[in-house]
């Protein structure tokens, strides 16, 4: 029986390996990983050529003591240069990017970027971003199971499938996973650094914490939010956590590379000055052009009060309204004003966990309630993406972009009471807990 689940589990895995292999060979995109990739490979390929100028200088030494080496030094390799925004563009334009188009400017502070390096050891493009493609989907899989388990909610069967699914196809999820966007695999960083908190496991939550700064955009608003509810709660052991693998990372960092703060600096204003991405600001001025330019700072302004008041709430509040907070920052960060892409929405994703076991558990239909936010989450963001390839429709997109932060938000504040308050009676804590 064994054998024949470990045959069967093979199989599964090689018929995976060869569709996303298909796809990466098939589909173009994939800037989001390859800029990190040809960024790794050019790392990689500078400590091997530092070793191999050691090695050589070495036996240069012995054989010639008194010879005095001519070697040119080897030139630093600097993954945030702009040969490496080049190289990237061409892989994924075949191209030159050109105005409005994103550049691919590694933002990834240097710390981090050999999380990569397992996957910059490949040199074909293709199946590196293919492999990528795997591992961010078991992501999505581990995304949808972890923030189940993090509420503490054991959904109905037909649920729990139809949830994963949804994690899986859903447009966001799929835009993610072609575009190799980081951001799934920061997602689940998001959902382990909260079940760490959560059960206490201080030191685990605080490194976790540190590998959510790879991709800054997304990540700030939650990063700042988790430092503000650890000072709040007087947890130093998160802080230990954090401080000790990041000052190991930094250390090891400028022993490869120096120099790379400034250059790190340099891409991530070059990043910001580009013209390319999507505001909740220009969304509004297209959509409403005689009222957009007082729209989107009005909504701006009030995302940044809603938040403030919930952040001001959770430093005495319990853990569910921590998580609940939490979620409700990842979906709102998109309508502060913030230079964003559709890919990153997938972010936001943890919270339908809490707006479908609160639908389930409070109300008598919740099931079929749920079964119908499950439908709506699906098919209609994939409806206005088919609007918009169509026809070309530009308010398409645009309400694609803004309907997963709208829903999500929605969704959240329908349900809060419930969420955030225990079951009162007996008949919600069965409800709550059927098995």
């Amino acid at each position: 029986m064994l054998l024949l689940i470990g045959v069967v589990a093979v199989i599964m895995v090689s018929v995976l390996i060869g569709v996303n292999l298909g796809l990466s060979r098939i589909v173009r995109g994939g800037g989001g990983f390859f800029i990190a990739w040809q960024g790794g490979r050019d790392v990689l390929l500078g400590i091997a050529g530092k070793l191999a100028s050691f090695i050589n200088s070495l036996f240069l030494n012995f054989g010639q003591r008194s010879a005095t080496s001519t070697a040119a030094p080897q030139e630093q390799a600097n993954p945030y240069s702009i040969s490496v925004a080049a190289q990237t563009q061409q892989m994924v334009y075949g191209r030159a990017a050109r105005p409005g188009e994103n550049p691919y400017f590694l933002t990834i502070p240097f710390f981090l970027i050999p999380f990569y390096f397992p996957f910059a050891l490949i040199s074909d493009p293709v199946i590196a971003r293919g492999l990528w493609m795997v591992l961010c989907e078991a992501a999505l899989v581990a995304v949808a199971g972890l923030s189940l388990r993090m509420i503490e909610w054991r959904p109905p069967r037909f649920l729990l499938v139809l949830f994963i699914l949804l994690s899986l196809f859903t447009f966001y999820s799929v835009d993610s996973l072609l575009e190799g966007s980081p951001v799934i695999l920061l997602t689940l960083l998001f959902v382990g650094v909260l079940y760490a908190y959560s059960t206490e496991h201080d030191e685990l939550a605080g490194a976790l914490l540190v590998f959510s700064l790879f991709y800054w955009e997304v990540s700030f608003p939650f990063v700042l939010l988790m430092f503000l509810k650890i000072f709040a709660d007087k947890r130093p052991r998160v802080l230990n956590g954090f401080g000790m693998l990041w000052v190991v990372l930094l250390i090891a960092s400028f022993l490869i590379y120096p120099g790379w703060l400034l250059s790190f600096f340099t891409a991530v204003v070059g990043a910001f000055r580009a013209d390319f991405g999507i505001t909740s600001g220009a969304v509004f001025a297209r959509l409403s052009p005689s009222n957009g330019n007082w729209i989107a700072p009005a909504v701006s302004v009030f995302v940044i009060i809603v938040l403030l008041y919930e952040w001001l709430a959770v430093r005495t509040s319990d853990v569910r309204r921590f998580i609940w907070t939490a979620c409700l920052t990842l979906a709102a960060a998109p309508l502060i004003g913030f230079r964003t892409d559709m890919n990153n929405l997938i972010a936001m994703f943890p919270a339908l966990a809490l707006i479908l076991a609160a639908t389930v558990n409070r109300w008598r239909a919740g099931n079929w309630l749920a079964l119908l936010l499950l439908l709506i989450a699906l098919l209609l963001p994939w409806g206005f993406f088919v609007r918009w390839f169509l026809l070309g429709d530009q308010r398409a997109w645009d309400y694609l972009f803004l309907f997963f932060p709208v829903f999500t938000i929605l969704g959240l504040y329908w349900t809060r009471w419930w969420f955030i308050r225990p079951p009162r009676t007996w008949l919600d804590h069965v409800r709550a807990n059927p098995g």
